[in-house]
C-alpha cells in the first residue's frame, strides 16, 4: 500500500512540475501584451506571429479558446489593437507590447 501511495504522490509531482515548465517555456518564448490598471484588472497576453498562446489574469475574465479564434480570423496584431483600444477605454489602465 507504502508503494501505491509513493507512487500516486510521485506522479502528481510529476504533473505539476510538467505544467510549470511548460507554462514557463510558452512564457518566456511569447510575446506579450501586459494590460494594467489602478482597479488591479490586469492581464498579460502571451502570443507569436499567428495566434495567442496562454494568458495571465488577475480581477478579470478571459476566453482563451473564443478569444483566439477570434485572433485567427482578423489576425493577431489587428486583434491586439483591439484589444489593448478595449481595455484602456473600460479601465483607467492601458497596455504595452513586450517583444
Amino acid at each position: 500500500m507504502k508503494k501505491v501511495l509513493m507512487f500516486i504522490g510521485g506522479f502528481v509531482v510529476f504533473v505539476i512540475v510538467l505544467v510549470i515548465i511548460i507554462f514557463s517555456v510558452i512564457s518566456m518564448t511569447s510575446s506579450k501584451l501586459v494590460c494594467e490598471c489602478e482597479e488591479g484588472t490586469n492581464i498579460t497576453i502571451m502570443y507569436n506571429d499567428d495566434t495567442i498562446t496562454g494568458y495571465t489574469a488577475k480581477g478579470v475574465s478571459y476566453d482563451l479558446d473564443g478569444q483566439k479564434e477570434y485572433a485567427e480570423s482578423i489576425g493577431i496584431d489587428a486583434y491586439l489593437d483591439e484589444f489593448s483600444n478595449y481595455y484602456s477605454s473600460n479601465t483607467s489602465g492601458s497596455c504595452t507590447r513586450e517583444e
